[in-house]
């Protein structure tokens, strides 16, 4: 009962200030992101010779909360520009003050839900694709392994992201699924290049 209220009020919100589409494409392009960082981390770590867990898990943590900071302060600040315009449009087309109305409101709260997504998605799929990595550093197994489960996690990742992107768009999921997939596998290819040339 709680959550269907919850869930009604949240499209009512997206409804009133047009931002579901633009949750949408934050919450795909910050799960690309997020993927490639932490498969950029987990392949920097075993080719750099830093195979210390704590060491590691200090690196990820580290870079998670400059992403979750940058995340959330970029998308809202821009959002919140965006719903601000929106506002004043709308006082200029009816001639009335709408800073305390459910309008207004609905603008801050999505503000913020773009916001948390935005920096949220990308913390969870670099915490999703290093957590392999982490795990067999921590416990003693070969690395190898635990880099090549975070690259497939992060492939798997991808094409689920790409799946989802294709669907709501109304494209072939299966290509946009495996554009994605294959940026992730081509990412890793030119990191060890690169890598290996340094």
């Amino acid at each position: 009962m709680v959550l269907n209220r919850l869930l009604g009020r949240l499209r009512l919100v997206f409804a009133l200030t047009e931002t579901s589409g633009v949750v949408r494409r934050y919450f795909s392009l910050q799960v690309f992101d997020g993927a490639m960082v932490g498969i950029g981390l987990v392949f920097g770590f075993y080719i750099s010779g830093l195979h210390g867990y704590d060491s590691a898990l200090r690196a990820v943590v580290s870079i998670l909360i400059g992403v979750a900071i940058s995340g959330y302060t970029g998308a809202f600040i821009s959002e919140r520009a965006e719903q601000l315009r929106r506002i004043k449009s709308l006082e200029q087309a009816t001639l009335r003050e709408m800073g305390k109305t459910f309008v207004a409101a609905a603008g801050v709260h999505a503000t913020i839900i773009v916001a948390l997504v935005n920096s949220l998605s990308a913390v969870m799929a670099i915490l999703v694709v290093s957590s392999p990595y982490l795990a067999a550093s921590a416990s003693k197994a070969p690395l190898e392994q635990g880099l090549f489960s975070s690259l497939l996690v992060c492939l798997a990742l991808l094409f689920l992201s790409g799946t989802a992107v294709g669907r709501t768009a109304g494209i072939s999921a299966l290509k946009t699924a495996l554009q994605m997939a294959g940026a992730g596998l081509l990412a890793a290819i030119l990191i060890m290049i690169v890598e290996t040339i340094l």
